[in-house]
């Protein structure tokens, strides 16, 4: 199998959001790692992150963290009150529009290497705008740090693909850690709309509305848009508008499992929700798998491209796993998805 960072350049993605499934799973040690094998290539990157990242202390364990490194050449996104922290030698290119609760997200020239703390918006469309400015300042590839509570920054709007980061302080046991990663992983790679006529008409109903009733028609498909103030009311009033006909039920926001749960109860077999990407779906097991088991699908109108799963086995806790069994575990369980342990397979 290819490593991770052969994977990552033998594709046709320039931008990769490395996203935590929770503290203390490897995330950092994963974007430290793809920093450092891009430097040695003498690639010029642009570091960016979902929120605020980079910090000494874990401020729930009070325990050293990993800092983000920044090789010498390199663009950063982070806000100016982070330069002062920095070890790094930053120079500032400029100050954005984006704040952060540390100030104005600014972006700097890295003038010579070290470790920095980055501080950036949460939103997919603030992040976009940064992962952009990069590449026009001569970033080759755009690294995105985030987590699964800041997952816009694996939207596919922002970035091309994701590498998921899990480990043993996920849960109290390796099958429940297994499980819950299996579960994130498949919510991650729900699958896209295939049927091109029903794309189009999913495509423009949303963009004039909240939400969208599609409805079967004898020369294809009939959109009912719904605007709503508040967009996850929206699909409320979509579910409300449901008949037999219905072909799908289009989510602009979040699909929550109130909307699911209402959506399995409307008859024997639900209809299809499409929603804009995965990074739109929290949903707990139960209300997913009732659905599903019902002939429920849910659909995406742009696909997540989850290019690989990192390992941590060992928890700061004090609880751990044996790599080769965890990695072994980890791998029967997600295939085909590539799984890594760095550190593990460097040795």
């Amino acid at each position: 199998m290819a490593g991770l960072f052969n994977l990552i350049q033998d594709s046709a993605y320039r931008s990769i959001a490395i996203v935590g499934m929770t503290k203390n799973v490897g995330k950092t040690v994963t974007f430290n790692y793809l920093v450092g094998q891009f430097e040695k290539k003498g690639q010029t990157l642009g570091l960016v992150s979902a929120g605020y990242d980079g910090e000494r202390f874990d401020r729930l364990t009070l325990k050293d963290k990993p800092r983000i490194y920044a090789p010498q050449g390199a663009r950063a996104a982070t806000a100016r009150a982070c330069f002062e922290a920095a070890e790094a030698e930053l120079e500032l290119i400029e100050e954005t529009e984006l704040s952060t609760p540390l100030g104005p997200v600014c972006l700097a020239l890295v003038k010579g290497s070290g470790l920095i703390e980055l501080a950036g918006p949460g939103s997919a469309t603030g992040l976009k705008k940064l992962v952009n400015r990069m590449a026009a300042l001569g970033a080759e590839y755009n690294l995105v740090d985030g987590a699964i509570n800041r997952i816009a920054s694996a939207s596919p709007q922002v970035t091309g693909a994701t590498v998921l980061a899990t480990g043993a302080s996920l849960g109290p046991t390796m099958e429940d850690v297994v499980r819950k990663t299996a579960y994130r992983c498949t919510l991650m790679e729900t699958p896209p709309v295939e049927e091109g006529a029903l794309l189009k008409a999913a495509r423009d109903s949303l963009a004039r509305g909240n939400a969208a009733l599609i409805r079967r028609a004898e020369n294809g498909y009939l959109a009912e848009p719904v605007k709503a103030g508040i967009p996850l009311l929206a699909g409320k009033q979509v579910i409300e508008k449901y008949c037999k006909d219905t072909a799908a039920m289009v989510i602009g926001g979040a699909l929550v499992d109130e909307a699911v749960a209402d959506i399995t109860a409307l008859g024997l077999v639900p209809p299809p929700v499409i929603v804009e990407d995965a990074t739109r779906i929290f949903i707990t097991p139960g209300i997913y798998n009732r659905y599903i088991s019902r002939g429920g699908e849910i659909l995406v109108l742009n696909k997540l491209n989850l290019a690989a799963v990192t390992l941590n086995p060992t928890d700061p806790g004090g609880r751990g796993y044996d790599p080769l069994m965890f990695l072994e575990r980890m791998t029967e369980a997600l295939s085909p998805c590539p799984v890594f342990d760095l550190v593990y397979q460097a040795g």
